[in-house]
């Protein structure tokens, strides 16, 4: 009863009026405190008198039923008060594991953005149909509650396996939520909360055939391999497994990706109980007391300098011509970057004489890296079968010298190429390929890459679901990089041994990947990744999150130095607030794009936003700054030989021009 009072009324004992009918109803209810705490909620939210409730619940109501069918019943009064929002949100969080979950999983299983889903879960909380957990911050439901809301869904079979397709994508969110803050303070609990999620995954629906199951099978293998979650072995071992059987013959790269990493688990665990029986290397007592080290610390001292000599010795010896030739590469790339094609032309070609002469150039890499690069820019200057030829021969080079990573860059560069021949087919068919290599290899900069190039080109091909996971993925991958690497630079690992791997690195790289995917047009990903989204979820009219990814964009076009890519998303952020009818902040975008083209000299840039700037102010009614922007706006167009832009304002100039009134004249004043 205390608890009915404390719920309904905020009171220790009912009131005088309710007693009568609060006994009744705690009896009707079978004295469950999970019903008793829902009801008292529903009570206390609507403001429904106890006799009200009774009555209209009573015919459900058998105390001496099971208790799952009395829960039942305050549950559906309870949701009927909350609405379908909270329906669908709380049986999403019975279709996840029965651990705390945070927002952005949750909204993902409900397939909502997080703030659309941030207030059902505030009222189910409020309802006492969930709970939140302050400290982290999860949201959960009890075991019976879950229950009754999978009994609820689980005759309708569409909307449970969209349940468990959106349960997939949840496990995929719950990993980049984890990975957002790898190296800050929160980091160790998020791996906590997944660890604890993923452990209590119950995998059986999605072994028998619901949706979503290559997607969890991604995600599983991702929390086992990529982020450190402390999953225990056992546990790690058979989410693996699972994992490889999920893949099953669909996803065969995927598949034998799991069964790999489950080796090397078993293996892990195999060699960590031998050490538990032989022991640690360490000094012994006698030997610490004597100031001198132990028999084992020599053993290891001794194992250490042995692998230090003969990494020494297979380290690449580079020779001035090799040298000269990387610098040629470099030069080159940088000829790129600065429009300078003729030069970076002379200097590939002089660079891939340079290494088919060097004898230190012995397994080709450096010949195929220049072949690479050339064909490349000769896609750019239209030369196409020139191009065409190069990159077959740089492909075939790269896969005698078993060089991985050059074939997948080799591989995008040839999609590119067969874009610009009208073969999207083809295209995919080498991103595809190429990402199978990036993954065998596990270079996540360069797939993170390739799925942004590869979503472009499913975007422009009208396939939005294709280019949102491309999106997804390769934002995933680069958020949780570059955590990773932000936390290495916080605390940088330090000794001779980490600056000599350095160097024999620096040594065998003909080019270091970064500067040969900028070669390739492969630059400030991260942020024209954020852009590429927002343009999908513009064509999905989801205005808001478009809106957001457009802010992460320019954020970090920002935090680069990118002037121009910031301009063009500020630009695009503009006109989608104008399209929202947000013409403040519509204008205050232009105006920022408009000043960092001025900076640029971007002519062409700048007449596009004074266009746009003239479109919005017609909407406001300033005709006369409209006409300013639109002269303006011309007079760039003319410049830079745009005869699209030309009509198009001529046509809106000659329109305001008819639009404003003619001049009254004037009329004597009547004398009085």
């Amino acid at each position: 009863m205390s608890a009915l009072a404390q719920g309904a009324w905020g009171t220790d004992a009912p009131p005088a009026a309710e007693v009568q009918w609060a006994y009744a109803l705690v009896a009707a209810l079978g004295y469950l405190p999970a019903a008793i705490e829902i009801a008292a909620a529903t009570l206390r939210r609507t403001g429904m008198s106890t006799e009200a409730y009774l009555r209209k619940n009573a015919t459900h109501l058998d105390p001496g039923g099971p208790g799952d069918e009395i829960l039942g019943v305050v549950f559906g009064d309870a949701l009927e008060s909350l609405g379908e929002e909270a329906r669908g949100v709380v049986q999403a969080l019975a279709v996840l594991p029965a651990a705390g979950v945070p927002l952005e999983a949750v909204a993902a299983a409900a397939g909502k953005p997080a703030p659309s889903a941030a207030r059902p879960l505030q009222l189910l909380v409020h309802g006492r149909l969930a709970s939140l957990d302050q400290a982290t911050q999860t949201y959960r439901v009890t075991p019976l509650v879950r229950a009754v809301a999978r009994k609820d869904v689980a005759g309708d079979a569409e909307r449970w396996d969209a349940l468990h397709r959106g349960a997939a994508d949840a496990m995929q969110a719950l990993l980049f939520w984890t990975a957002a803050v790898e190296g800050r303070p929160e980091a160790a609990m998020r791996r906590r909360v997944a660890c604890e999620v993923f452990a209590a995954l119950d995998i059986a629906p999605f072994r028998d055939g619901a949706r979503g199951g290559g997607v969890l099978a991604r995600a599983l293998v991702d929390a086992c391999t990529v982020l450190d979650l402390g999953l225990p072995t056992e546990v790690q071992q058979r989410l693996l497994e699972e994992a490889a059987r999920l893949a099953g013959d669909a996803l065969p790269e995927l598949g034998a990706r799991a069964l790999a990493a489950l080796e090397g688990a078993r293996r892990a665990e195999l060699a960590s109980k031998r050490r538990g029986t032989f022991g640690t290397l360490r000094a012994t007592p006698a030997a610490r007391e004597r100031g001198r080290p132990g028999h084992r610390d020599v053993l290891r001292k001794a194992v250490r300098a042995n692998a230090q000599r003969a990494a020494a010795r297979s380290a690449p010896v580079e020779d001035d011509a090799l040298r000269g030739a990387k610098e040629l590469l470099a030069r080159g790339a940088l000829h790129v970057r600065e429009g300078a094609l003729e030069a970076a032309a002379s200097d590939y070609g002089e660079a891939l004489a340079a290494f088919e002469a060097a004898p230190a150039a012995g397994d080709g890499r450096g010949q195929a890296t220049a072949l690479l690069l050339r064909g490349d820019l000769r896609r750019r200057q239209g030369d196409l079968a020139a191009a065409s030829r190069d990159l077959e021969r740089a492909l075939s080079v790269f896969r005698a010298a078993s060089d991985r990573t050059g074939e997948a860059m080799g591989l995008l560069a040839r999609g590119n190429l067969r874009l610009d021949q009208d073969d999207a087919q083809g295209a995919a068919s080498d991103y595809g390929c190429a990402l199978t290599l990036l993954r065998t290899c596990r270079d996540r900069p360069g797939e993170a890459n390739v799925l942004k190039v590869r979503g472009d080109l499913f975007f422009r091909e009208g396939d939005l679901a294709g280019a949102a996971r491309d999106y997804d993925r390769a934002l995933y991958i680069l958020e949780g990089v570059e955590e990773r690497v932000l936390s290495q630079l916080r605390s940088p690992p330090s000794g001779a041994e980490e600056r000599r791997r350095a160097s024999a690195r620096a040594a065998r790289e003909i080019l270091p990947q970064a500067e040969l995917l900028r070669a390739l047009g492969c630059e400030q990903t991260h942020a024209r990744t954020w852009q590429a989204r927002g343009d999908l979820r513009l064509r999905e009219r989801q205005t808001a999150l478009a809106a957001r990814d457009y802010g992460n964009a320019i954020l970090l076009y920002r935090d680069s130095g990118d002037r121009r890519g910031e301009a063009a998303a500020l630009k695009a952020r503009g006109d989608l607030r104008r399209e929202r009818g947000a013409l403040p902040g519509a204008e205050r975008d232009y105006e920022d794009a408009l000043r960092l083209f001025e900076a640029l000299g971007d002519g062409a840039g700048q007449a596009a936003v004074l266009k746009a700037r003239a479109d919005l102010r017609c909407e406001r009614g300033d005709t006369a700054g409209a006409a300013l922007d639109y002269t303006r706006a011309l007079a760039l167009f003319d410049a830079t030989g745009d005869p699209a832009g030309q009509t198009s304002v001529k046509s809106v100039l000659t329109s305001i021009s008819h639009r404003e009134d003619s001049p009254r004249p004037a009329t004597a004043a009547v004398p009085r």
